[in-house]
Formats: structure tokens, C-alpha cells, sequence
């Protein structure tokens, strides 16, 4: 496995364990409660937090195994699969901007409106790692 593959597996791991700490949290707050109740502002910092942590932490680990591989350019077909990756989450972003639009409209509750940006945004980033390992692994 490559180095850009083992990040992008970081980078899906990351986003996976915070979103998890995340929901855990809001729902252990709720306790029971609507959800729309909870301060959610404390966790969505604590969400940005764990991801951002994480993210280095395994990033640092991926690198220090393979520090050749860590500071080596990117070749063209790793350009290639970056481009296409990017391009497909962009429309998972494209259907949450209009989700987000619709909600916003709606006169949704604030909470579901930032965590249904939340999601999207988790999603987007989910589909771009995913997207980069099926598309190296199937060597494009």
C-alpha cells in the first residue's frame, strides 16, 4: 500500500472515530432530551478537536514508517486520481449545499441545518479518500 493510500485510509479512520465521538457525546448530553436542546457549539469544537488530532497523529505514524515515500512529489497518476477523487466528492458537497439551502428555507432548526452541513461535509471528505483508494487499487 502506498503512502497516499495509507493516508487516505488515516483520513477516512479519522473522520469515522470523530464523527463517532461526536454523536456519542451530543446523544450522552441529550440524555434522552431532544437533541435540538444540546449545546451542540462545545461539541462541534470538540468534533474539529478529536479530527484534527487524530488526522496528525496518524498521519505523523504513516510517515515515520515511510518518510521516503512521505516527502517523495506526487507523480501524475496520483495527480490523476487526486483530480478525479476531488471531482466526485464535489458533488456530495453540490447535494449538501442544496440540502443545506433547503433547510435554511425551511426555517429548520440551526442544529439539524449545522449538522446536516456536518454530515455532508464528513461524507464529501469520506467519498474523496474512498474514491482516491478504488481508483489507485484499480490502477488508474
Amino acid at each position: 500500500m502506498s503512502f497516499r493510500d495509507k493516508s487516505a485510509v488515516v483520513t477516512i479512520a479519522a473522520l469515522l472515530v470523530a464523527s463517532l465521538v461526536y454523536v456519542v457525546s451530543l446523544l450522552q448530553a441529550a440524555g434522552g432530551a431532544p437533541l435540538v436542546d444540546v449545546g451542540y457549539e462545545p461539541y462541534l469544537i470538540g468534533f474539529v478537536v478529536v479530527l484534527v488530532l487524530v488526522m496528525v497523529v496518524g498521519q505523523i505514524a504513516v510517515a515515520v514508517v515511510a518518510p521516503k515515500e512521505a516527502t517523495a512529489p506526487r507523480d501524475e497518476r496520483e495527480r490523476l486520481i487526486t483530480w478525479r477523487a476531488g471531482s466526485v466528492s464535489a458533488y456530495v458537497l453540490e447535494v449538501g449545499a442544496f440540502v443545506a439551502i433547503v433547510l435554511a428555507v425551511a426555517k429548520v432548526d440551526w442544529f439539524w441545518i449545522a449538522n446536516a452541513v456536518l454530515l455532508v461535509w464528513v461524507l464529501a471528505e469520506i467519498v474523496d479518500s474512498g474514491v482516491q483508494l478504488a481508483l489507485s487499487r484499480r490502477g488508474v
